[in-house]
């Protein structure tokens, strides 16, 4: 399967859920609200993925941090058929937190978090300066490991 013919989109169809797996209905809507309650809040984005088989696992999270109060996760997962390369499958993770944090940036600045690391003896740094030029061209900030809780705590878990 090429990267082009599996490009992932966020679409109508994606279905977010909160951390006690009460769907969302409206992504905007339920940030929207979110912020007004937390005005101090803060908002970050995360994708990982995980290999089972012929299919990847992909878990997105929009993390809403109120600073001192903790954190609430709203997440979305798909599975998609596997990639012939880790590359693809990698690069995915970014493209699906831009495109979340894009449905959403108008509300508050966002923050995207790789699941790339900065450590060249990784395999995934040899994508973390192209995610993290990604990110910053369309006007987020953006973190990679190990800064990148968002990504390799809040989407690993959902991606297990």
């Amino acid at each position: 399967m090429s990267a082009t013919a599996s490009k992932l989109t966020v679409s109508e169809d994606i279905v977010f859920r909160t951390s006690q797996g009460m769907i969302v209905d409206d992504l905007r809507q339920f940030v929207r609200a979110w912020l007004r309650e937390h005005s101090g809040g803060k908002v970050y984005i995360g994708s990982d993925s995980q290999v089972r088989g012929d299919i990847v696992k992909y878990s997105t999270v929009v993390c809403l941090w109120d600073v001192g109060y903790g954190v609430w996760e709203v997440y979305s997962t798909v599975k998609v058929p596997r990639f012939n390369d880790r590359f693809s499958r990698l690069w995915n993770e970014i493209q699906r937190s831009v495109e979340v944090a894009d449905m959403i940036r108008d509300l508050a600045p966002v923050t995207v978090h790789m699941d790339f690391n900065s450590d060249p003896s990784y395999p995934s740094y040899k994508l973390y300066d192209a995610g993290m030029g990604l990110a910053k061209a369309m006007g987020f900030e953006a973190a990679g490991k190990p800064d990148s809780w968002a990504a390799s705590c809040g989407a690993n878990r959902r991606c297990q």
